[in-house]
């Protein structure tokens, strides 16, 4: 039996359909020897090499300190380069059927296009991967938007993990002036565990506290425990104003 403030080292394990040659397994060893140790019932991923980025492919290094071997139910890994959210996939059953007990374990992971939110290429912080303690919730975005804002809405999304508390809330994700208007995507989240229905969304676009222009949203309805992403477009050119606010405009009582 293990105590809680006992610190542990899982020893590293390696299966039959693991696609490695003899000279990885020495430097798989090399790199658990590295790792922080954990205490009893925790878990930890470690990026140890990227074989590729489009698309991203990374070897990992899983730890686990559970008793129990363990199947593997929508756990999601995120990719961090600094601060900055680059990739998020939810690990599956079909990926990774079993996970043996008090055992750190290699795991070949692939990051499809649509996981990955930003360009690789770009970046100057080195990645890490990390599990993410958000709740599962089905997000929406309509085919209207570009796929490069359904990528930022994506990122937006799952760098701010719902909030646990019960009810709806609101999360801006960008403010674009065009020609003729000035144009906003926010994220309507519902947290709840009842549909979410929402006769219409009414906005004001402000300079700081002064009010620009006002756009209502038509109604929309959320199952439980999800998010959809609505766009909102504001007939404004305010050429004299350097940044945008929203304010939502609840109905009148």
């Amino acid at each position: 039996m293990h105590t809680s403030n006992e610190v542990l080292r899982p020893p590293l394990y390696f299966t039959e359909d693991m696609p490695i040659v003899k000279e990885d397994e020495y430097v798989f060893r090399h790199v658990a020897k590295q790792l922080p140790a954990l205490h009893s019932n925790q878990m930890a991923i470690h990026l140890v090499q990227v074989l590729s980025r489009r698309p991203l492919h990374v070897i990992a290094l899983f730890q686990n300190t559970l008793a129990e071997s363990f199947q593997l139910n929508d756990l999601v890994v995120l990719v961090l380069s600094g601060d900055e959210l680059v990739a998020r996939k939810v690990l599956s059953i079909e990926e990774v059927p079993v996970l043996l007990p008090m055992a750190t374990l290699p795991l070949w992971l692939t990051f499809e296009e649509e996981d990955c939110f930003v360009d690789l290429e770009q970046l100057t912080e080195p990645l890490q991967l990390v599990f993410s303690s958000e709740t599962l919730t089905e997000l929406f975005i309509d085919d209207n938007f570009t796929e490069p804002e359904q990528r930022m809405v994506r990122q937006v999304a799952y760098s701010h993990p719902t909030p646990p508390a019960d009810g709806w809330s609101l999360l801006p994700i960008s403010i674009v002036r065009e020609a003729d208007a000035v144009t906003a995507i926010v994220l309507v989240r519902n947290a709840s565990a009842q549909t979410l229905t929402l006769e219409t969304l009414a906005f004001e676009l402000m300079d700081d506290e002064t009010p620009l222009a006002e756009f209502t949203h038509p109604g929309v309805s959320l199952p439980a425990h999800s998010e959809q992403a609505i766009r909102l477009r504001f007939s404004c050119t305010a050429p004299d104003v350097s940044s945008f606010g929203l304010r939502y405009l609840p109905p009148s009582s």
